[in-house]
């Protein structure tokens, strides 16, 4: 006995849900530089950070303490703020504006750091470091975290897919503060002043987003203002660190070593040497003193 054929008006076939749009080739590939060049910019500026605050509240293992700690702290929250921004939209430019974003705020730290430093040498040095440290990076490092979640989301087009995608997107990401250690220590530290090597890092994450929003997104007008503004905000400074002139003494050696940036200072008036490492004075040859001002301040 025949069955009768099932009635195509009756029981319309199931529709298969249409696979998400895959990415152009050249846009997944800036996405993997994107995750190599934020977690290299991550570990710069966690070794960095540290650095920057030595001559204000020395190299004490609380600064060292407080800076891993606030990075870990910043990850932990930029991992989470980028998984909940992927899930409500996977519009790229959010995620290259959170980058220039930490740019901007990379570079303004600079020109911050001697007035946060000393504010919080008001509190003990424990809790002084902590909020140091937290004031002037947890922000940037937040946003760069994001990077990983975000880009996860955004290139998985399926879920068949995805534990490939969080595989190769944080061992791209690794690579890169692998790469990134190797240069703040064997190159940026020893032959460029700690404040040289904080505005490369800014200005390297400016231009990925800038690269982003000019080559992908086509929609430069606001970011290139960004960039151009906060250039212009840190130039006089940048030109600054490398004014050899001082009020009360004259230099008389300067070069940077794998310890930082070595000076020697003579009293113009005094029978008196300083060394300094970092600006800060070794009390082998003057006293404890970690500020400029024992000096003067650059003309």
């Amino acid at each position: 006995m025949k069955q009768a054929a099932p009635d195509s008006k009756s029981s319309p076939a199931k529709k298969s849900p249409a696979a998400a749009p895959s990415l152009p080739p050249g846009l997944r590939r800036f996405f993997y530089f994107t995750a190599a060049v934020t977690g290299a910019a991550i570990m710069i500026v966690e070794i960095l950070g540290a650095k920057m605050l030595s001559p204000y509240i020395g190299t004490s293992h609380f600064v060292w303490t407080a800076q891993i700690a606030v990075t870990l702290v910043a990850l932990a929250g930029g991992y989470y703020a980028g998984g909940r921004l992927a899930d409500r939209s996977q519009q790229p430019h959010w995620l290259y504006g959170a980058i220039l974003g930490a740019a901007v705020y990379l570079a303004l730290t600079v020109l911050v750091v001697e007035h946060i430093a000393y504010w919080c040498l008001d509190f003990n040095l424990a809790v002084g470091s902590l909020l140091a440290s937290a004031l002037l990076y947890f922000v940037p490092l937040s946003l760069l975290a994001m990077t990983g979640p975000f880009l996860v989301r955004v290139i998985t087009s399926s879920v068949a897919g995805v534990g490939g995608n969080v595989g190769r997107l944080t061992s791209i990401s690794t690579l890169g503060s692998f790469g990134g250690t190797l240069l703040i220590g064997y190159v940026l530290i020893p032959f460029l002043p700690n404040s040289v090597t904080m505005y490369v890092t800014s200005l390297a994450l400016m231009l990925l987003s800038l690269v982003y929003f000019v080559g992908f997104r086509r929609r430069a007008t606001a970011p290139v203002m960004i960039a151009l503004l906060t250039l212009a905000a840190v130039g006089v400074p940048l030109r600054r660190s490398f004014n050899h002139n001082y009020r009360l003494v004259i230099e008389r050696f300067r070069a940077n070593s794998h310890f930082g940036q070595i000076q020697i200072l003579d009293h113009r008036q005094k029978p008196i040497r300083y060394f300094l490492n970092d600006n800060l004075i070794q009390p082998k040859f003057r006293s404890w003193r970690v500020s400029f001002h024992a000096v003067g301040a650059p003309i």
